[in-house]
């Protein structure tokens, strides 16, 4: 099977198209046949910090959509023919090949007439967005809400996601993000170079913000913290604080952290099936035309490093997806 593997930990440079034969499907494992993966800034990140657990050339990337091929004989919930899309388990082999095999714990499905390429671009976007939201946040309808990096993944799908939850929404982002934002719904569109809390201050009427998502750095979640009200949150997704900017005792903000790619790792089997059901969710307001996959490129398999390095330069608006199989076919 053709695949892209990390010869080493140096960047998008060490990225080799190989050979290989297909994973073996082991009894508690089922075989899926990639049809379309999506890219993240996280997997440009791995090419230069790399896994503990891996062994070199290890195949990477985490988010797939494809068909099942084999199940093993202890699954009862997937069969052969199944389409079926999932955030995969960092530790272990990866999505960029023409098959993968995998735990089906955190797979959902795909319904017949959705395409593999839309498929492929929610789970670790959509997923952390959700988490973000729903899990996290878990905010009142009419709640003013901001949300940066608005004009990425992550950013993109909060936008939606909060709209629909019926949030008042305050999109940060570039301004060539915000026709697209204000076309999601956004309730006005900010551009981070102008003077973000003068504008938020108008669009509050000074009552500042029941909480911000921040898909940016722990910088920018700093400076927006002054601009949440008291006991309001913060959820960071890009960055973690080395120092907390609130004083103890003064404003109660509830700072919480979503790291999509620890489920694994340090999560349970609960955890992990939890992404089978914010799987199914999604992909159920994407079906229903409630939620824009919103991808901006796609490349073929044989250009997966020219798509990582066009994620890398951001020169994206969304999601950037690879097709391995026309959606067609």
């Amino acid at each position: 099977m053709q695949s892209w593997s990390l010869s080493q930990p140096n960047g998008l440079s060490s990225l080799i198209n190989t050979n290989l034969p297909p994973p073996i499907t082991k009894d508690n494992e089922v075989q899926i046949k990639v049809h379309a993966v999506g890219l993240n800034p996280i997997d440009y990140k791995l090419t230069d910090w790399g896994y503990a657990t891996w062994n070199y050339p290890q195949i990477i990337g985490l988010d797939i959509a494809g068909v099942i091929e084999q199940v093993g004989k202890e699954i009862s919930t997937f069969k052969v023919g199944d389409r079926v899309f999932g955030f995969l388990d960092p530790r272990q082999a990866g999505g960029f090949a023409e098959y993968v095999s995998c735990k089906p714990d955190a797979l959902s499905h795909i319904p017949p007439h959705v395409l593999y390429s839309d498929a492929a671009a929610l789970p670790c976007a959509g997923f952390t967005a959700w988490i973000a939201l729903k899990d996290k946040l878990r905010l009142p309808p009419k709640s003013i809400i901001a949300i940066t990096g608005a004009g990425g993944g992550v950013g993109g799908f909060a936008v939606q996601l909060a709209k629909i939850m019926g949030l008042t929404v305050y999109a940060i982002a570039e301004t060539h993000h915000h026709q697209r934002l204000l076309g999601y719904g956004a309730d006005a569109a900010i551009d981070p170079n102008d003077n973000v809390g003068l504008k938020i201050l108008e669009l509050t009427e000074a009552r500042l913000l029941d909480a911000v998502i921040d898909c940016v750095s722990s910088k920018t979640a700093s400076i927006m913290s002054a601009l949440i009200r008291y006991n309001g949150q913060l959820v960071m997704i890009a960055d973690q604080f080395q120092q907390i900017p609130i004083l103890a005792t003064t404003k109660a903000i509830s700072i919480h952290e979503v790291a999509l790619h620890g489920t694994y790792a340090h999560g349970t089997l609960e955890h992990i099936q939890h992404l089978s059901m914010v799987g199914e969710q999604l992909m159920t307001l994407l079906e229903n035309h409630q939620l824009n996959p919103m991808i901006d490129k796609i490349f073929p398999f044989s250009e997966l490093p020219q798509g990582l390095n066009y994620l890398q330069q951001n020169h994206h608006q969304g999601k950037v997806v690879v097709s391995l199989i026309d959606d067609l076919k």
